[in-house]
């Protein structure tokens, strides 16, 4: 008889229990669609709390150029051939004076001659979204084979067709034509100070808009996906996806999520294409909750301070929802 009380008392509390967790999640929902209505352009999120399924998903099946976040596929697809044993992470690469790219990173400062391994390319691309890092290693891997091995995944939308050069000549060519189809030593030499901040960023805005090249096409969903695959240790394998765990950890670009959380941790890859676009994705560990989390935005009408901080904001409702301290100047 008690056996039989005990269980009816523990159904009872699960039924009552689960409107409020649905509730809860309803109200974190509410507090992000109100972000999005307010902010000057376009915004995606997708957000699935790993230890307990819940999902929110706002505009997160539409396409939006991701920028430098294609860059974890691109990560993905490195190591997925050097498990295959097609290289390995210690080889080194000897840099020539047709890899600078123009940044961000560090390696466009480097004299030639410099020999990093891919392995440090790998971080180079993630933390400090090294351009110079990432067309080497989208050389070596293939860029039609990062956006297949994403089809093999049943991604359908995630997809990288261009280099970060060829990206540069069509927005450099905007402002001189002969740039279009100027050589890899010859993009690094435009004269930048022939025209002004406005003339350079109406250029960038034309690239993004008004052409057909683009750096990287994703959903906030797909790239979701991406990273919870990675968070259980399913992404290629459990050996790679805890090296890419390890090398977002390191990120060093932290003014959008991190900027109002404390004591979280987090993995992460930042977008930038500002004042435009700004896009960050990855996980939050809240309490030991693994959280996915993505935004992508776009058209952003307003000045890049204000796009970082509607996407920190974003990271700060969904951790603070989840029982994270904020920092005290959230407001």
């Amino acid at each position: 008889m008690k056996r039989i009380v005990w269980c009816a008392v523990f159904l009872l509390a699960i039924t009552f229990a689960l409107p409020t967790v649905a509730g809860d999640a309803k109200k974190l929902e509410q507090e992000l669609a109100r972000i999005r209505r307010k902010f000057p352009g376009e915004m995606a999120v997708y957000m699935k709390n790993l230890s307990t399924g819940e999902e929110i998903a706002l505009d997160a099946d539409r396409v939006y150029e991701t920028f430098s976040v294609i860059k974890v596929p691109i990560m993905a697809e490195v190591l997925r051939q050097a498990e295959a044993g097609k290289f390995s992470l210690a080889d080194r690469v000897t840099l020539k004076p047709a890899d600078g790219r123009w940044p961000s990173g560090v390696l466009y400062t480097m004299d030639p001659g410099l020999q990093p391994t891919l392995r440090d390319l790998l971080t180079l691309m993630i933390i400090l979204s090294d351009n110079a890092a990432t067309d080497l290693l989208g050389d070596k891997a293939g860029r039609a084979n990062v956006t297949a091995f994403m089809r093999s995944l049943g991604l359908e939308k995630t997809t990288i067709e261009f280099s970060d050069v060829d990206w540069d000549r069509v927005w450099l060519g905007t402002l001189d034509p002969r740039f279009r189809n100027e050589t890899n030593e010859g993009v690094m030499k435009f004269p930048f100070g022939k025209y002004t901040d406005a003339q350079v960023r109406e250029a960038f805005r034309k690239t993004i808009y008004e052409s057909n090249i683009y750096f990287g096409h994703s959903t906030a969903r797909e790239m979701g996906r991406v990273f919870e695959w990675m968070t259980k240790g399913e992404l290629v394998s459990k050996p790679a996806s805890d090296l890419m765990l390890s090398i977002l950890r390191k990120q060093q670009v932290n003014n959008r999520f991190p900027r109002y959380l404390r004591s979280v941790d987090i993995a992460h890859k930042t977008g930038d294409g500002q004042p435009f676009i700004a896009n960050d994705a990855g996980v939050l560990w809240v309490k030991d909750q693994p959280i996915v989390l993505v935004v992508f935005t776009g058209r952003h009408r307003g000045e890049t301070a204000s796009l970082h901080d509607a996407v920190a904001r974003v990271a700060a409702l969904v951790a603070r929802h989840y029982g994270a301290t904020l920092s005290p100047d959230f407001r």
